[in-house]
């Protein structure tokens, strides 16, 4: 059920900064206890201040919604929601949310797509991630279908062959011009065990509101398409 903002009008939907001006943000996905027993957990994710490479003050918490016998069936293809909550628990407002169909990850057809609404409900974009071969490459677009922005990766990274000795990284390109970036962390013996991923939020020249709203996005749908493994085993 989606929330809404009291006091939050839909005008102000694009010109609220939700990441308040911070340039840097680490995401960092939290463990479920019941996945120890194999069992698909909902994804949680706390999303924090990047300080010099470290993990600062938690700002928003990023909670799914999904149905149990789809999440156990169908694992990381699952259709899910997810909410992104302002402040360090999901008692806090919804400040945005993505809505993902059910899809086939790593096939050519059925791909993830992200349909993503601001408070109360506001359609501002769709994130897409086409079939290319060797390459990891997402569409960005406004509410109204026109392109912002590209996230572009290659699979020929350390990071996707072995990832605990390096990062998989990723450009946000607006006019074919690098503008941000994404890094998917190297994993630690941690992430390993838990099946746990972290990455690093880098909107370097973005400064619209919307367009780092939807890069944010993007983000989490790399996570799901590339990153997220199968816990049902």
């Amino acid at each position: 059920m989606a929330a809404n903002v009291i006091g939050a009008p839909a005008q102000e939907t694009m010109a609220n900064d939700p990441f308040a001006g911070a340039k840097q943000l680490r995401v960092i996905q939290e463990w479920a206890a019941v996945e120890f027993f194999s069992c698909e957990a909902k994804n949680r994710y706390r999303v924090s201040l990047a300080n010099d490479g470290t993990e600062g003050p938690v700002v928003m918490y990023i909670a799914e919604e999904s149905g149990f016998c789809e999440r156990i069936c169908c694992s990381v293809n699952r259709s899910l929601k997810f909410n992104i909550h302002q402040g360090a628990s999901k008692e806090g407002p919804v400040i945005q949310s993505m809505h993902k169909p059910f899809h086939l990850q790593g096939c050519c057809c059925m791909r993830p797509k992200f349909d993503v609404f601001g408070p109360g409900s506001t359609p501002i974009g769709t994130v897409e991630d086409p079939f290319k071969c060797c390459v990891m490459d997402q569409r960005i677009l406004d509410s109204k279908g026109t392109q912002l922005l590209t996230t572009r990766g290659s699979v020929c990274q350390i990071g996707m062959l072995c990832p605990f000795f390096g990062s998989v990284d990723f450009d946000i390109l607006k006019n074919g011009q690098p503008v941000a970036k994404v890094s998917k962390m190297a994993m630690g013996c941690g992430e390993c065990l838990t099946k746990t991923n972290r990455f690093n939020v880098d909107f370097g020249g973005l400064t619209d509101p919307l367009e780092k709203r939807l890069m944010f996005a993007a983000v989490m749908l790399l996570d799901l398409e590339y990153f997220e493994v199968n816990k049902n085993n």
